[in-house]
């Protein structure tokens, strides 16, 4: 019985250690993310590298009454949906799963602070969630306030955020959403888009299907190698 006590008491000490290892030091054994939208290539002359599409840059009203721009969220990952708030299927539905990859990714970074801190070892950056509401106009940042209560979002890495139908419309646009250009409206989604560090669009997911969430999370780590990898 001692001895057992001995082992369970050595792989409780070296769990985290172990986790850190095989999540973030070792090379990943995956292919690089693909890089969505257009992209212009090297003609020899004026153009070196290959240029990547990008998002544009946005600024909106989040639920906590900050005002977010694009650049202010530049230091991490990001993953963003579009919804609203009085939605009672799609929405909902969407926003529980990605409230399950918020969860997760809570405790992986905890970890990470954690073990790097102690190691003197590099850590992740951090992944954010924006959510976009399509309907500016029925949806205040009260509403929005109210709507993040509802999934416990407490901390500065869920915003739920609002902006005017134009600068709204732009932004779907700039995601790659469809849009309707004679109402100049977003079709409703049920996509979730990966965003990388230097804005571009790495991963679309439909929060729906279950092998498709799955993804998004392996995805997710794949993208924080390669960050990690570049540092």
């Amino acid at each position: 019985m001692k001895r057992t006590h001995f082992y369970l008491g050595i792989g409780i000490l070296l769990a985290p250690v172990l986790i850190y290892f095989l999540l973030f030091m070792g090379k990943p054994q995956y292919d690089t993310l693909p890089i969505f939208g257009e992209k212009i290539a090297p003609d020899g002359k004026d153009i070196k590298d290959t240029i990547y599409y990008t998002i544009p840059p946005f600024k909106v009203l989040a639920h906590t009454g900050d005002s977010i721009a694009q650049k202010d969220l530049n230091d991490g990952i990001l993953l963003v949906n579009f919804f609203f708030a009085t939605c009672k299927d799609v929405c909902p539905s969407m926003n529980r799963r990605l409230k399950e990859v918020y969860d997760e990714l809570q405790g992986l970074q905890a970890k990470n602070k954690e073990v790097a801190e102690k190691k003197n070892l590099k850590q992740l950056p951090p992944v954010r969630i924006l959510s976009f509401t399509v309907d500016p106009e029925q949806d205040s940042l009260e509403a929005l306030k109210q709507y993040a209560q509802k999934f416990n979002i407490t901390a500065n890495d869920w915003f739920f955020a609002r902006t005017e139908k134009e600068p709204l419309f732009q932004i779907g646009r700039g995601f790659l959403l469809p849009v309707s250009i004679e109402d100049r409206t977003i079709d409703h989604s049920q996509q979730i888009l990966l965003i990388d560090t230097k804005n571009r669009i790495r991963g679309m997911y439909d929060a729906l299907d279950d092998a498709e969430m799955k993804r998004l999370k392996g995805e997710i780590k794949v993208l924080l190698y390669e960050y990690l990898d570049k540092q």
